[in-house]
C-alpha cells in the first residue's frame, strides 16, 4: 500500500500543467503579430527557430523533446546538441537528414506527412533546406556556458483518457477482440457486447453504434468519463485534472488489463524473455532482463540500476512468493502507474 500510495501521489503532482512561454508557442498567434508583441528574433539561430516553427512546433513545442518551446530550449536541444547539427558539417547534421526524408532510425522524415520541400513549395514555412545548410556551415561555437532551460518554458500533462486506452492497447498486445464479443462475423458494425469480467472502456461517442445502447455494459463509458473523457453527445468537456476517479479508474484499469496481457497466449508483450515457469531462483538473468525490458517498453527508457532494484525487491519478490502470474501483473500494473508513463 505504500508503493501504490507513493505511485498515486507522483502521478498527481506531475499531472499539474506548466504553461510554455514563448512567442511560437501562442496559440492563434501568428509571427507577424503574437498576440500583439513583438515576435522579432533576437539572433540568427532564433531567426531559424522562428523560420522552422511553422513546420515543426506541432511536434516538438510540448512533450520530452520541446525544442520550439524557446530559445533557450532550442539551443540547449536542437543547435548544440551534436546528436542533431554538426556544426560546420550540414551533410552528416541529421537535422538536415531529417528534412531530407533520409535520416536513420524509425522517423526518416521530419516533419512526418509531408516532405519539408513541399511545405516550401507551398507557402507553409520560407526557408529552404539550402538555407538551413548555410547556418549549419557558419554556425559559431556554443557560449561557454548555454542558458539554464527554465522549467516555466516546459509543458507537461498528463494522458487523455483517449490516449491511456490506446496506447496501453498497444503495449500490452491488447485489441479490442479481447474485450467484446466477436461471435457475430458482422460485429464491428453493431454495438459492441462486452464479454464480462474484463474491465473494457470506451468512449461514449466512438463508432460504431452511437446510441443508448452503444455498449452492452454501461460501465464501459462510466469508466471512460472517470478516466477524465469527454462526451460530445452528452456536452461533457474533458477533465484535464487528476483526481481520485481517475486514479483509482487507472488503478483498476492497469490490474485487470495486465492479467489480460498475461494470460493471453502468445503475447510477448509482458512475458518477453521469461514463461510463468521462471522463478527468481530457477531462472534470474531472464527474471532481470524481462523487467528491464518491460520497463523500458512502458516508460520509454531504461531504468536505472536502482529503479531496477526497487521494482523487482519492492513489487516482484513479494508477488512472487504467491505465484509468478501475480508478480508480472503487479509490476505490469506498477509501470503504468508511474508518473512518467501517466504524464507526456
Amino acid at each position: 500500500m505504500n508503493t501504490l500510495r507513493s505511485t498515486l501521489s507522483g502521478a498527481a503532482l506531475a499531472s499539474v500543467v506548466l504553461l510554455a512561454v514563448s512567442c511560437v508557442g501562442k496559440i492563434g498567434d501568428s509571427p507577424e503579430d503574437p498576440g500583439g508583441e513583438s515576435c522579432e528574433a533576437v539572433s540568427k539561430n532564433d531567426e531559424i527557430r522562428l523560420a522552422l516553427a511553422p513546420a515543426c512546433q506541432g511536434c516538438h513545442l510540448t512533450g520530452n523533446k520541446p525544442f520550439f518551446a524557446s530559445l533557450t530550449a532550442f539551443e540547449n536541444g536542437l543547435v548544440y546538441n551534436e546528436k542533431y547539427v554538426k556544426r560546420g558539417d550540414p551533410a552528416n547534421s541529421m537535422l538536415i537528414q531529417l528534412l531530407d526524408g533520409v535520416a536513420p532510425g524509425s522517423y526518416p522524415q521530419m516533419p512526418p506527412g509531408q516532405p519539408y520541400n513541399e511545405l516550401v513549395s507551398s507557402g507553409r514555412v520560407t526557408l529552404t533546406i539550402a538555407q538551413v545548410e548555410d547556418w549549419i556551415r557558419n554556425l559559431p561555437a556554443a557560449p561557454a556556458q548555454l542558458e539554464a532551460p527554465v522549467a516555466e518554458e516546459f509543458s507537461v500533462r498528463r494522458l487523455t483518457a483517449e490516449e491511456m486506452i490506446l496506447s496501453l492497447m498497444d503495449q500490452l498486445g491488447l485489441t479490442l477482440e479481447d474485450f467484446v464479443s466477436t461471435t457475430d462475423t458482422n460485429w464491428r458494425n453493431k454495438p459492441y457486447v462486452a464479454n464480462g469480467g474484463k474491465f473494457f472502456i470506451w468512449p461514449g461517442d466512438w463508432a460504431p453504434g452511437i446510441s443508448g445502447e452503444y455498449v452492452s455494459d454501461s460501465r464501459s463509458v462510466e469508466r471512460f468519463e472517470a478516466l477524465g473523457g469527454g462526451n460530445s453527445l452528452l456536452y461533457r468537456k474533458r477533465d484535464v485534472g487528476f483526481g481520485p476517479s481517475t486514479a483509482q479508474t487507472l488503478v483498476q484499469m492497469s490490474q485487470a488489463w495486465c492479467a489480460r496481457a498475461v494470460d493471453k497466449k502468445n503475447n510477448p508483450a509482458v512475458l518477453r524473455y521469461v514463461t510463468l515457469a521462471d522463478t527468481s531462483k530457477s531462472n534470474p538473468d531472464a527474471v532481470q532482463k524481462n523487467l528491464r525490458s518491460l520497463y523500458l517498453r512502458m516508460l520509454g527508457q531504461p531504468p536505472s540500476d536502482a529503479e531496477a532494484r526497487a521494482l523487482y525487491e519492492q513489487v516482484y519478490l513479494p508477488l512472487e512468493a504467491q505465484n509468478t502470474r501475480l508478480a508480472w501483473i503487479g509490476v505490469c500494473a506498477a509501470l503504468i502507474r508511474h508518473p512518467m508513463w501517466i504524464t507526456y
